[in-house]
């Protein structure tokens, strides 16, 4: 009986965490148009939200809601990650990790196509990746007590050596 017993405990957890995991609406469209007004503002096409991206970003926000661990998943989308520390965990909202992701423009020097060394640029330059279409992204408490969020990008982009602003052959899409 007890096993019985921690075995709807931890069926009563796992839904508790997937209800926290989920990006309300609002978080939806926060992470969207923020986004797309930096997007819009380079002369990019906006994107569109994508709900198969923001299920792949919920399982992987999920798979370290413990450990609160930036490692990417490496899977088919490119991927942006974001951790936010506990002083500041109720607080942060999606609008502040694509503001972080954003700042690194100040780092990629467009003519070259190269970031300053000792610098990243590309949670930058993936949001501006002109192929990119779909975002989707999810957000939640992690460890208890941080925020942690991923969004997704399709097709992904950082592809090394090509200009996130240029348009490429979908060739290269398919070689993944």
């Amino acid at each position: 009986m007890k096993q019985r017993k921690n075995f709807f405990v931890w069926i009563v957890v796992g839904v508790v965490i997937l209800e926290k995991t989920n990006a309300t609406a609002q978080d939806e469209k926060e992470f969207l148009d923020t986004h797309n007004k930096a997007r819009v503002q380079a002369g990019m096409a906006p994107f569109t939200y994508d709900q198969t991206l923001a299920d792949y970003a919920k399982k992987h926000a999920q798979s370290h809601a413990r450990d609160c661990a930036l490692k990417h998943s490496d899977g088919p989308y490119g991927e942006n990650l974001f951790w936010g520390s506990a002083a500041k965990s109720l607080k942060w909202r999606p609008k502040d990790a694509v503001y972080a992701w954003l700042k690194e423009q100040k780092y990629y020097n467009k003519k070259t196509n190269t970031c300053m060394p000792g610098q990243k640029c590309g949670h930058y330059t993936q949001i501006m990746w002109r192929d990119t279409k779909k975002v989707g992204c999810a957000r939640l408490n992690c460890n208890g007590k941080s925020s942690y969020m991923v969004c997704e990008y399709h097709p992904p982009g950082n592809y090394e050596g090509l200009s996130p602003f240029d348009t490429h052959d979908p060739f290269i899409y398919t070689q993944t």
